[in-house]
């Protein structure tokens, strides 16, 4: 028979002490007291008698005591989650407190081709004005919560329509047809976008309507002329492996104005007179806790100065390439 707690019928209702959550959160996710007890060094009687005490307060059973195992209830499953929410969000506020105002550390969230196409390459700038910062960029595409993360700072590659209002536009985005100077000389004639069905066509697989604008089709429903279907295509998982594969001559890829240091250098060409505005750009956002703290506030300027002086050097690319459509997105 298993053995349910034996609890009060009468409803509790003074404030939920902590004492009991960490015992119950790590017997849960194990399901073992044994496990737990391990994991917060703690002795087995010591988390069950923690997680008795939890069950006291509660005033409902969260586990199901067998003979050698444990088992959630019903109560306990729904309550395991918002435990877990709540001693993350705990846990980050602690660090952010033992850390001094002034910490050097900067945390950046970024996504992969921006980082290595824009970021990576103009990084040391920063470090020569901030040499004892730490800084740690993470590189992923899912929206995070900047606050329960511990983040500083956020750049994503947006939407214009799907961006949040505290978020600042840093490179909006056109997009264009790109080559080798070696390609060019030695494929097929590249004179007309109909001339696009003798080629390898290059492009990044997508996950959202902001990159579905920066693919193939997305660029031929963008300029709306019917989509050419190349000879072939090579897709990869990051923008930077397209321009990589592009500048080593393997097809004609779409450039992306956050890696127009391929293209500016002379790496990549325009075979083709035509660009599109996508209605995307690289937006950042950056936690209001962390404008308190000195290299935060001092990375934030290094990187809008940085954005300002990459957008005029393009601007003026892009004139004299004749790569500006009649519209395109304003910058904030």
């Amino acid at each position: 028979m298993h053995n349910l707690p034996m609890l009060s019928s009468n409803p509790r209702s003074r404030p939920l002490t902590l004492a009991g959550l960490r015992g119950f959160e790590s017997a849960a996710r194990n399901l073992s007291l044994t496990k737990a007890a391990q994991e917060l060094s703690l002795t087995q009687s010591a988390v069950s008698r923690q997680v008795q005490g939890l069950e006291d307060e509660l005033g409902v059973p969260l586990f199901v005591r067998k003979a050698r195992e444990i088992a959630l209830t019903p109560a306990g499953r729904e309550f395991l989650p918002l435990v877990q929410r709540v001693l993350a969000e705990l846990d980050g506020g602690v660090d952010r407190l033992r850390r001094d105002v002034n910490s050097p550390r900067v945390s950046v969230t970024t996504f992969a081709s921006f980082a290595s196409l824009w970021l990576i390459p103009r990084l040391p700038g920063f470090r020569a004005l901030r040499p004892n910062a730490d800084l740690d960029i993470g590189a992923t595409d899912r929206v995070i919560d900047l606050a329960v993360n511990d983040i500083d700072v956020a750049i994503r590659y947006l939407p214009a329509d799907g961006a949040p209002p505290e978020a600042t536009l840093l490179i909006d985005e056109l997009l264009f047809p790109l080559v080798s100077p070696d390609y060019l000389r030695s494929a097929q004639p590249l004179r007309s976008l109909a001339d696009l069905k003798a080629h390898t066509l290059i492009e990044s697989t997508y996950g959202g309507r902001a990159e579905y604008r920066s693919t193939w089709p997305g660029f031929f429903e963008a300029i709306g002329q019917p989509e050419v279907k190349g000879r072939s295509k090579l897709k990869f998982d990051f923008i930077a492996q397209t321009f990589l594969a592009a500048q080593s001559g393997q097809g004609v890829a779409l450039g992306r104005t956050y890696g127009a240091d391929v293209f500016m250098s002379g790496d990549l060409v325009r075979p083709l007179d035509v660009a599109v505005a996508t209605g995307a750009g690289c937006y950042m956002v950056v936690s209001e806790r962390s404008m308190a703290r000195s290299e935060v506030r001092a990375f934030v300027d290094w990187l809008l100065a940085e954005t300002r002086k990459f957008n005029g050097e393009l601007d003026a690319w892009l004139k004299r390439s004749g790569a500006v459509p009649a519209k395109r997105s304003s910058r904030k």
